[in-house]
C-alpha cells in the first residue's frame, strides 16, 4: 500500500508540475533560473519539463494499477529522478557555486526524497 501512494503522490506532482511547463514555460524557467531566448527555447521547455516530465508522472501513476508499471516506474525513480539530484549536486562541485539556490535546492531535496523512497521499494519489489 505504502508503495501505491508513493507512485500516485510523485506521479501527481510529477504531472502537476508537468501541466504548469505546458501552460507557463516563462514563469517555471524564471524560478528555475533558466530562459528561453527564443521559441525554440520555450518549446525545449515545455518538452523536457513538460512532456518528459509528464511521461514520468503517468507511469508512475500507471503503477498504481499494474504491477509491471509500478515497477517500470520505481526504477524511472530510482535511475532517472536518482540521476537528476546527481547531477544537480554535481553541477554545484563543476561550477564552484558556494549553495545551490532556493528553487534548485528544492528540487534537490525533492528528487533524493523521491530516490531513496524508490530504492527502498524497488528493492522490495525485486525481492518478491
Amino acid at each position: 500500500m505504502a508503495q501505491k501512494i508513493y507512485l500516485a503522490v510523485v506521479g501527481g506532482i510529477f504531472v502537476a508540475s508537468a501541466v504548469f511547463a505546458l501552460i507557463d514555460p516563462h514563469t517555471l524557467g524564471a524560478a528555475m533560473g533558466i530562459a528561453a531566448a527564443d521559441p525554440s527555447g520555450v518549446t525545449e521547455i515545455r518538452a523536457t519539463y513538460g512532456g518528459l516530465v509528464a511521461g514520468i508522472g503517468l507511469l508512475m501513476i500507471s503503477g498504481v494499477w499494474s504491477r509491471r508499471l509500478a515497477f517500470a516506474g520505481l526504477a524511472c525513480a530510482v535511475f532517472g529522478v536518482g540521476a537528476l539530484a546527481l547531477t544537480r549536486l554535481l553541477a554545484e562541485v563543476f561550477d564552484g557555486n558556494p549553495g545551490i539556490s532556493a528553487n534548485q535546492g528544492l528540487a534537490t531535496v525533492f528528487e533524493l526524497v523521491v530516490l531513496a523512497l524508490g530504492v527502498v521499494f524497488l528493492r522490495r519489489a525485486l525481492r518478491e
